[in-house]
């Protein structure tokens, strides 16, 4: 009864929750896990122990272990899926809405909290990691809460509000070591008041400060051989930052849309023309609770200023640690800030209209600019393992540098796959010193890996293999070698006779590039079944005589502008195609180019007799 009453009291806060819950649930498990991901899942592992958690922390990425903690939780409990832990961040995500609404109404008032929340709602930084299986969601939300008691404990100094303060800044620090510049931030707020204490004596503040600082000091001591283990790192993956690499965080943090970034600007701006306007309080000391924007300013400017000068000065001394995500724990502060500058603007029509315009470009900007759930952005780890495990029927081992990414996928005790660690080039010189090692293999890369073998690979793989099936997708590809046979390989193409023009269903196809010489036909294009999302869907180039299909050596190519062009309801950048045949394979006849596309899910297969025709003599 309580809650139903509170929801009729704050219908707006309840109605701005409902939003955020949607966007954040809206196609949840839509993307595939990146790799990022794929470590949460594989260190909360839920056949480990916690110590075992603990353990794979120190040895692959030592983070502070609560998030991996409660996955690991949640994995025993409701499955070892994917869902679990997007489902998990979504939930985090919209409990950080409702905690900036928290934190804007006790900084500042009740509007500031309610702008706040609309803000981060259609947030697009924020709405990404609402959806994704890392700490960072957790992050904000525990960052926000320990500043809002922070500021509790500032206004209302006693023991119990110092160990809630206590108890949330080290839920904070257990989320991410980024957490522990914030960290430092608050206590610098401390100090001030502790030099101009507010409701209390200064030598019960202090005591207060001591309680809480102790409390957290000995909170956080399991966590320290992780603390250790991370400042022990002498080289890392993150590069060098550029020289407006905060310019650049702060446009990430609002998707990169100018129009959205104007508006904010111009709020950010004239919460400082407010603030310029204040006058000198007496003996510089703060009321956090009269003089509401200098405190603001205060808690809000040292919050942001530490959280990014440190890692900058860490940068630039020991090692590179600028990494966007990594700073969405003062994304509370910059939103709290701009809600201050719009609740500023007197004119109830010009402060509203601001408002619905920033909802209304961050909305479009996130669902019909960026196609955010429509489109794929993170690596399709699922999808190129799922086309593997749908077309692996020979059971052939798949080799791949990033071997621990994969067994979640290929090898988990409901499918079962040889994964072999090893880039391409070792893998082939392996079968090129021990011949007893050519067999058919899958190769798989993602990551911003692309294809690049060298000459000598590249030939060995032609002269002794055919690649059957591959695909391209975001950020991921995989390339099925099969050894060459001695033999042509035939596609049974009977029930279409008598041969037509077109067979079957209806494919839409072009034909790019068809060359012959002594040695080789070559063959590139398109081809796609009508209406039919291309993905999934199978070709096979062939050459046809006396209704016979022989298939051509085929690689499917991603063609994002047949998708562009046609400007189809269905992904069909994977139509393209690039197929050769040996000449001296064949026997003497004349051939003409065929293309035949199948989809087993669709249950749909056509075949087309192209224009194209190769004669051996």
């Amino acid at each position: 009864m309580k809650i139903i009453n509170w929801i009729k009291e704050n219908y707006i806060v309840s109605g701005i929750l409902v939003v955020a819950a949607i966007l954040r649930f809206y196609h949840l498990d839509y993307q595939s896990v990146w790799l990022d991901e794929i470590h949460t899942i594989n260190e909360a592992n839920p056949n480990k122990s916690f110590s075992e958690v603990y353990q794979a922390l120190m040895v692959s990425e030592p983070h502070p272990p609560l998030y991996f903690f409660i996955v690991h939780i949640l994995f025993q409990i409701f499955g070892y899926t994917t869902f679990v832990i997007r489902f998990l961040a979504a939930i985090i995500g919209i409990a950080g809405v409702f905690s900036i609404y928290l934190l804007g109404r006790e900084i500042f008032n009740k509007k500031v909290g309610m702008y706040a929340m609309g803000l981060l709602t259609i947030n697009y930084f924020h709405l990404y990691y609402s959806q994704d299986a890392r700490m960072y969601p957790l992050l904000f939300l525990m960052t926000t809460l320990s500043f809002l008691y922070l500021i509790k404990f500032i206004k209302q100094p006693s023991y119990k509000s110092a160990i809630l303060y206590g108890l949330f800044s080290t839920l904070m620090i257990y989320c991410h070591f980024f957490a522990l510049f914030a960290l430092f931030s608050q206590y610098l707020i401390l100090l001030y008041f502790l030099i101009k204490p507010f409701g209390t004596e200064r030598k019960s503040f202090f005591l207060y400060c001591l309680t809480s600082g102790l409390m957290t000091l000995v909170l956080y001591l399991p966590t320290y051989k992780l603390f250790v283990k991370t400042s022990e790192i002498t080289s890392i993956w993150i590069q060098m930052p550029t020289l407006d690499v905060y310019t650049q965080f702060f446009k990430d943090f609002f998707g990169q849309s100018e129009m959205v970034l104007f508006f904010i600007v111009a709020l950010v701006l004239l919460f400082f023309i407010q603030l310029f306007k204040t006058e000198n309080s007496e003996n510089l000391a703060i009321n956090p609770k009269e003089d509401k924007l200098i405190f603001s300013f205060f808690v809000l400017f040292i919050w942001i200023l530490v959280t990014l000068l440190l890692p900058l000065i860490r940068t630039y001394t020991t090692l590179p640690m600028l990494i966007n995500r990594y700073f969405i724990n003062i994304l509370p502060a910059v939103i709290i800030i701009v809600a201050i500058g719009l609740s500023y603007i007197r004119n109830e029509i010009v402060r509203y209209g601001i408002l619905s315009i920033i909802v209304l470009f961050s909305l479009t900007d996130i669902i019909v600019v960026k196609h955010y759930y429509k489109s794929p952005n993170k690596t399709q780890f699922r999808e190129v393992t799922q086309f593997i495990l749908d077309n692996n029927t020979a059971k052939d081992p798949v080799v791949t540098s990033l071997s621990w990414y994969f067994p979640y996928f290929l090898d988990n005790g409901k499918v079962h796959t040889t994964i072999v660690d090893g880039t391409l080039d070792n893998y082939v010189n392996e079968m090129v010193q021990d011949s007893t090692k050519r067999k058919s293999f899958w190769y798989v890369d993602a990551h911003g890996r692309p294809f690049k073998i060298n000459e000598n690979t590249q030939k060995y793989l032609d002269e002794n293999f055919s690649v059957e099936n591959n695909i391209d997708l975001y950020d991921t590809w995989t390339k099925h070698y099969v050894k060459n046979s001695s033999t042509l390989m035939t596609v049974d193409i009977s029930k279409y006779n008598p041969l037509k023009e077109k067979n079957g269903d209806l494919v839409n196809f072009t034909v790019d590039n068809f060359e012959t010489n002594e040695e080789t036909v070559k063959a590139s294009g398109w081809a796609y079944l009508d209406g039919i999302d291309a993905t999934n869907s199978k070709m096979e180039i062939v050459l046809i005589s006396n209704g016979q299909a022989f298939r051509m050596q085929n690689q499917r190519v991603k063609r994002d502008d047949v998708n562009t062009y046609f400007k189809s309801s269905k992904d069909i950048s994977n139509s393209g195609y690039e197929a050769k045949g040996f000449v001296n394979k064949f026997a003497a006849g004349k051939y003409q180019l065929g293309i035949l596309v199948s989809n087993p899910n669709e249950k749909k297969e056509g075949l087309i007799l192209t224009d194209k025709f190769f004669e051996k003599k």
